[in-house]
């Protein structure tokens, strides 16, 4: 199968696959386990809860988009022309599968930092009380 030739409705489901896993798996998280790895943190909670992380939150979901866009079927020929003209070889094949599991990763990867924006400001205090 050639990756470069999708119709929609395979891109559609490859795309909202992993994107949808990521946001589980984040929700999940956010509710079940962050809560516990705050009230452990004690008072270096407030570093892990501030606007800065937050901010540095929304550049690994940036990087997470960028790095989506660039592998995805539609982008992943240029993407390996391009890698191959700006970076020394690597030790492993560049490929178009290989650039595929990244694209798949990434998407993951964008639901999952998506799910972990704080919903309000106050949403972290309680949060970080629990045990």
């Amino acid at each position: 199968m050639v990756l470069g030739h999708m119709d929609p409705v395979n891109s559609l489901i490859e795309i909202a696959g992993p994107l949808l896993l990521g946001l589980a798996s984040g929700a999940l998280f956010r509710k079940f386990v962050y809560p516990r790895v705050l009230a452990r943190l004690g008072v270096l909670a407030r570093w892990v809860t501030s606007a800065a992380n937050t901010w540095v939150l929304g550049v690994h979901l940036c990087i997470a988009l960028g790095v989506a866009a660039a592998c995805h079927a539609s982008n992943v020929v240029a993407t390996l022309m391009w890698l191959h003209e700006h970076l020394p070889t690597p030790p492993f094949a560049l490929t178009q599968e290989l650039l595929h599991g990244f694209f798949l990763g990434a998407t993951f990867f964008s639901g999952y930092y998506l799910a972990m924006f704080p919903s309000s400001d106050s949403e972290e205090e309680p949060a970080s009380g629990t045990v």
